[in-house]
């Protein structure tokens, strides 16, 4: 409230602010990195916090230990202002939890940002003391700034809304989307002194990334498409209309940022984390050109369907492209009147035949657990992914809505869902992110899930997970075909993990987060 507000302005009159920045559940967080970056260049006193580690399908709330933990990284490096980076809604009320800790036990104001704030302000700004909504450099920058300087207007950062008391609330207007993606600050990756990792029942002092055989890194912001259970919808859409949402940096830029990181850290590829890797011709033309000779790292990619052509795939595989990660979702049905994406069953199964062509690997990602599916259209998705020809990877997800997103308006506008059902008051992310066989669901979903997920395993005959497809007796008890399929997966992360190893890629990161049979079921 305001007594934390002023109370954080009348010390920073008298010394500098320092500021710790916390990341929920990811030691990823490209965000949390280039905020920290960007204070670092610009003279401030900031920390990375890691606050425990994404565990697939086994997220843990924070313990007793892990929040006193929290609270001697503060007081340790005297932080007097703590700053929360909230990415997705599940992690909602586990940020109130941590807000309300830092707010009781050390008195420090707490300011929320992230996709979450973003799109439910007005609920987040209840617990947390300001909320900066949408891009935070150089909103967060300004906000710094003025603390540090004592700027009178300070209370007006662009971005943030302050609460004052439960009464008053102060919501400041947005600034404009970041066009010039190249003048933002590289991540920081050599200030190990200035991060920690809370995990377990301890921390440690260092960046828990480094070391890591995969070096993450984004070119790009937004989405040119709008598929209704994403973020994008929204963004585009409530949040920035009119604006530029499909922003790109050049791959000059790119570039810089990984020989930068390759001076002190060995990584064995590079994964592009944009929603759609750039397809633009002239762009690409130039990365393909410039990536060989200047990095030569094998890389790996999401993207659409409908940007999927052989020459594009072509001079990207000639540029060092080894794996794609590409959205099916469902059924052609399914995916165009629940997802919003209108690509052929046909267009799918085309594709999965240049990919092999090419001898690049793909890994095509599907959404179970949708309440819309008919028998025929789980029967069509099976039969569409038996036509793929082998290697390639499945990723099956359960359908998770957040809110703010068109399928979350959609689904409550029908009935379908309830608001208990909506990332927020629900943490299905928690347990149910990637498929496994033993969450609670219709036996028939698990039926065709089991099978499905089976297809990816070329030691496991095609024609006779066909024959099984019919079979009446397994739809009503799918226990053997669970068995199956667990033996299967089981079978397979033997050989992923014995490549992974023999490759000097399988770490002790990879092994916290997938060795568990119940987080091995969807490879």
């Amino acid at each position: 409230m305001k007594h934390r507000l002023e109370a954080l302005r009348r010390k920073s009159r008298l010394e500098e602010p320092r500021i710790a920045i916390v990341s929920m559940w990811d030691v990823e967080n490209n965000a949390v990195r280039i905020l920290a970056a960007t204070l670092r260049a610009a003279g401030h006193s900031v920390i990375e916090i890691y606050f425990k580690d994404w565990i697939s399908n086994d997220l843990e709330p924070a313990s007793d230990r892990q929040l006193e933990n929290l609270a001697r990284v503060i007081r340790r490096e005297e932080i007097n202002l703590v700053a929360l980076s909230i990415r997705a809604s599940s992690y909602a009320n586990q940020a109130k939890i941590i807000t309300e800790y830092v707010q009781n036990e050390m008195d420090l104001p707490v300011l929320w940002g992230g996709m979450h704030p973003t799109l439910m302000s007005q609920e987040c700004i209840d617990t947390a003391d300001m909320v900066l909504q949408g891009e935070a450099e150089y909103a967060l920058l300004e906000f710094m700034n003025g603390l540090k300087f004592g700027s009178e207007d300070w209370y007006s950062s662009a971005n943030v809304w302050f609460r004052h008391d439960p009464e008053s609330i102060q919501k400041n207007a947005r600034r404009p989307l970041i066009q010039d993606l190249d003048a933002l600050e590289f991540r920081d990756y050599t200030t190990h002194s200035q991060k920690y990792f809370i995990y377990g029942n301890t921390y440690i002092q260092g960046d828990p990334m480094v070391g890591d055989p995969v070096f993450q890194m984004m070119g790009s912001r937004g989405c040119i498409y709008q598929c209704s259970y994403c973020y994008n919808s929204t963004y585009k859409a409530d949040i920035y209309p009119g604006q530029k949402w499909f922003r790109t940096r050049s791959p000059a830029s790119m570039v810089k940022e990984i020989k930068q990181a390759q001076a002190h850290w060995d990584f064995k590829r590079i994964r592009f984390d944009d929603e759609v890797f750039n397809f633009r011709m002239d762009w690409l033309k130039e990365f393909c050109d410039l990536y060989p000779r200047e990095v030569g790292v094998p890389f790996e990619i999401f993207i659409e369907p409908k940007l999927v052509n052989e020459r594009r795939m072509e001079m990207l595989r000639d540029a060092g492209l080894r794996n794609v990660y590409m959205g099916v979702q469902s059924s052609e049905r399914v995916t165009g009147d629940l997802y919003d994406r209108k690509v052929k069953n046909q267009t799918i199964a085309d594709i999965a035949q240049i990919y092999h062509r090419l001898g690049i690997k793909p890994h095509f990602q599907l959404i179970f657990d949708d309440p819309v599916s008919t028998e025929a259209d789980k029967q069509a998705l099976f039969e569409m992914i038996s036509t793929f020809p082998h290697p390639y990877d499945l990723y099956l997800f359960s359908m998770t809505v957040f809110p703010g997103s068109e399928l979350n308006k959609k689904l409550l506008q029908t009935g379908v869902i309830n608001r208990f059902d909506v990332e927020g008051d629900n943490t299905k992310t928690f347990n149910q992110h990637r498929i496994n066989l033993s969450y609670p669901r219709a036996v028939e979903d698990t039926f065709w899930i089991a099978l499905t997920q089976m297809l990816s395993k070329p030691f496991v005959p095609q024609p006779l997970l066909r024959q099984l497809s019919k079979s009446e007796f397994l739809r009503q008890h799918p226990w053997p075909l669970i068995q199956m399929a667990h033996g299967a997966n089981l079978v397979k992360m033997g050989m992923l993990s014995a490549n992974m190893v023999r490759k000097g890629e399988m770490t002790h990161t990879l092994l916290r987060r997938w060795l568990s049979s119940s987080r091995m079921i969807t490879t």
